[in-house]
């Protein structure tokens, strides 16, 4: 009877995984033969409401630890296929994530203006005294919005550190070297999972499939080109096989053409070239998008060590200065700084204790945070001279 359910009501089959769903089971087989289910009406009303009641509760026991350790108010936007605009908002603190809102934008103008409204509210509701920091994406309207919060408040606005990421992929993507070899990638994708005999055919050979460069997130181009290499002389070996000779798509003039990019050496050696540049910026990627632990600490030493692989790297010049004028113009805080220098990873270290760029950076964080009083003046005096 449960498989009918999901049949011929279309509830999708992996809703029976639900956690919800078997206690669902567990209780009702509990209770046993003549319970009485809740009709619709019910569940859309008084369970509805009940359930609000207790989602409160809990979100009431985050707002004590915002209290206590402060947190980070952030901002998504998405699009769905229908052009409905939403605006999510959330709020981080102390490993936990709470949703808090969400805002149907579909037919406002998404300037500064508006966007600044929003966020206060949330800042209202959250109380101002408890936001450390709002992360948004680098929009010019929220970057906008950010930057006079942050007058208004003892507060700051970060910029979105994987958005900032994405871009610096972006940027080294429109490199025609780089966008050459990232077209190579998509063109040997696309052929193969255009021909259902030769997906065949390499799915046989790879055990497995190609992750294709994506349009939107950057980043993706090297998820995509990291997956070809992989499968290198996997890819060889379809192309010279005998399979691939004796069938009709081998004789065809993009057939060729994609089986002399597979078997060429520049071919690999561009990909290579790219993968190299990529890697490092997708690893910190990874850890700044990890909820295992917080990245506000260690962000400034992450990116300081790939522009060390960078420079270390012949004709990648172009490469740094992508990285160095997005990180010094966009994502570089005087927060990445302040928690860099208390990291005590990295705070007895000559070329940070005793840095001016550190410590004054601390001395910005501080005075930001309007903490009054000859105690904080003295500390704000006491940095600065360090």
């Amino acid at each position: 009877m449960l498989s009918k359910y999901h049949i011929y009501d279309a509830v999708p089959f992996n809703k029976a995984d639900s956690s919800h769903f078997q206690n669902m089971l567990t209780t009702a087989g509990n209770l046993g033969p003549g319970v009485k289910l809740p009709t619709s009406y019910e569940i859309q009303t008084r369970y509805l409401e009940n359930e609000y009641t207790e989602m409160k509760r809990c979100v009431d026991t985050h707002r004590e630890t915002w209290k206590i350790y402060g947190c980070t108010i952030t901002c998504d936007g998405w699009t769905d296929p229908t052009k409905m605009s939403i605006l999510n908002f959330m709020v981080y603190s102390k490993g936990s994530t709470v949703f808090l809102k969400s805002v149907d934008a579909s037919h406002m103008k998404k300037n500064a203006q508006y966007i600044e409204l929003l966020l206060d509210e949330i800042i209202q509701d959250v109380g101002p005294e408890n936001v450390v920091q709002i992360v948004t994406d680098n929009a010019s309207a929220f970057k906008k919005a950010g930057r006079e919060l942050q007058k208004k408040y003892p507060l700051f606005w970060i910029p979105c550190a994987a958005h900032c990421i994405d871009l610096i992929f972006e940027d080294i993507g429109k490199k025609e070297t780089v966008s050459t070899v990232v077209k190579w990638a998509q063109s040997v994708t696309n052929y193969i999972y255009n021909h259902g005999w030769v997906l065949a055919e390499m799915r046989s050979i790879t055990k497995g499939d190609l992750i294709r460069p994506g349009k939107t997130r950057f980043a993706t181009n090297h998820i995509a080109i990291d997956s070809i290499l992989k499968k290198k002389s996997d890819l060889r070996k379809l192309f010279t096989s005998s399979a691939w000779n004796e069938n009709a798509a081998s004789m065809t003039r993009d057939g060729k053409r994609i089986e002399k990019r597979v078997l060429d050496g520049t071919f690999w050696d561009g990909m290579e070239a790219v993968h190299k540049i990529y890697k490092p910026l997708y690893e910190i990627l990874l850890i700044v998008d990890t909820k295992i632990q917080p990245t506000m600490p260690i962000l400034y030493d992450m990116f300081e060590r790939v522009k060390q692989q960078i420079s270390q790297m012949r004709g990648k010049k172009w490469v740094l200065k992508i990285i160095n004028d997005r990180w010094d113009n966009i994502l570089s805080q005087p927060l990445h700084a302040a928690a860099h220098f208390l990291n005590p990873n990295f705070h007895y270290r000559h070329d940070v204790g005793y840095s001016p760029r550190f410590t004054n950076s601390l001395a910005t964080v501080v005075e930001q945070f309007n903490i009054n009083g000859e105690i904080a003046n003295t500390f704000v005096d006491d940095v600065t001279s360090y």
